[in-house]
């Protein structure tokens, strides 16, 4: 990689004159540091292609997004407004485990019981069955009344879980989803669009239940009141598709066949997102397809990586930059990803260790792919004018002594 910094080495005075200067440094408090000047990069928008991508995708709305950065590979209507069905019950378990242990055992209201609009499980009254055992009847069979039985038994009431969906959406950045139910049965208010949907999916997978449950095919339901029966998941593409592992399928009139897909091949995940698809599975895997055949993940940076050498006006001590954090990014085969690290201008102490002293971004041909912030690996407090003046005659006895001739 090519690293580009504005970093300026200081301009050094040469010895002389020296009572002037100790005069003009007792009176400005020190003697003053050549600032850095801070080239900014022209910006250029991440690569969101439209339209380019897979030979053929049916879907009205769709977008292949890097699990692990987020970076969107393959768009097509990424931001337009769309009833989710089904693939709600993404957020309905990822709100559930973080607000309930698996062990939780919920009891099943009556009208949950009596519930029958759409797929349901069909669920005693009066039992109560662990969260752990509802999450699978939720995310294999979809069950709509299982949804009802999470959302009453974590919050109390439907609208009071609801009402965490759509908290837990916007702190997401999934700010085109509003939720009006736990089990996304059609209504007009309740919608999402694929990129909010792939943004939800991303999270819900780093939850290692989640990831657990939604790869698994086949799962062998025991409430306490009734036979045991086998729960199927909906979600062919993991029998289809080499690497799938998730998430959830979806369908309702209004909305047609919607799927959130996740394959993994080599430690590396995508998210597939499909909305009023014609060939749910066939464009899942040409979609999936393409992101691994066209891209690949780099690491950029790793957590502490010193990607800068500041200089802060004041202090004869020069800051590390880092990142807290590895970067990661996604280029095409070829691509040599480019860093260019600018710093913060006028830094004063004092600065304290993790304080944002600049930033590096990377650039893969003439494209932002990512950016990431860099912090101080150390802090420097401040120092008063004594101090300041001490150590500058320090420097200026050390100087002149270096150049006497005896």
């Amino acid at each position: 990689m090519t690293i580009r910094s504005s970093f300026r080495p200081p301009h050094r005075r040469r010895p002389a004159a020296w009572l002037g200067l100790l005069l003009a440094a007792l009176l400005a408090g020190g003697p003053a540091a050549a600032s850095s000047r801070v080239h900014a990069p022209v910006r250029v928008p991440p690569r969101v292609p439209q339209g380019v991508g897979p030979a053929r995708v049916t879907a009205t709305a769709a977008v292949l997004m890097d699990a692990r950065t987020g970076q969107v590979l393959y768009s097509r209507n990424a931001h337009l407004i769309w009833p989710p069905a089904s693939t709600t019950k993404i957020m309905t378990a990822l709100v559930a485990l973080q607000a309930a242990s698996l062990d939780t055992r919920i009891e099943i209201s009556p009208h949950v019981a009596r519930f029958r609009e759409g797929s349901v499980v069909g669920l005693p009254a009066g039992a109560r069955i662990p969260l752990h055992d509802l999450l699978y009847g939720l995310m294999l069979p979809s069950g709509n009344d299982v949804a009802l039985a999470i959302a009453e038994g974590v919050s109390g009431t439907v609208a009071a879980f609801v009402a965490r969906m759509n908290d837990e959406a916007h702190r997401l950045g999934a700010t085109q989803t509003h939720f009006t139910s736990p089990h996304g049965l059609f209504n007009a208010d309740h919608y999402t669009t694929a990129y909010d949907l792939a943004l939800i999916a991303r999270v819900a997978m780093r939850n290692p239940t989640f990831r657990e449950i939604v790869g698994t095919r086949q799962w062998m339901f025991r409430p306490p009141v009734g036979p045991s029966r086998s729960l199927w998941n909906h979600n062919r593409l993991l029998s289809r598709y080499p690497g799938a592992d998730g998430v959830k399928t979806g369908y309702v009139h209004q909305s047609g066949q919607t799927l959130v897909a996740s394959a993994t091949h080599n430690g590396w995940r995508l998210i597939a997102v499909l909305l009023h698809t014609g060939d749910e599975w066939g464009d899942a895997s040409r979609l999936l397809a393409y992101g691994f055949t066209h891209f690949r993940s780099v690491e950029l940076a790793r957590a502490g990586e010193q990607l800068a050498v500041v200089e802060v006006p004041g202090s004869d001590r020069l800051i590390a930059g880092v990142v807290s954090d590895d970067v990661y990014g996604v280029v095409a085969p070829g691509e040599q990803p480019v860093r260019h690290v600018s710093l913060r201008p006028h830094l004063a102490l004092p600065i304290r260790e993790g304080e944002q002293v600049g930033e590096v971004e990377f650039y893969a041909a003439g494209h932002l792919v990512r950016s990431a912030a860099i912090i101080a690996a150390q802090g420097v407090a401040s120092e008063n004018d004594l101090q300041r003046l001490v150590q500058w005659v320090g420097r200026l006895v050390t100087h002149v002594s270096s150049g006497a001739v005896l």
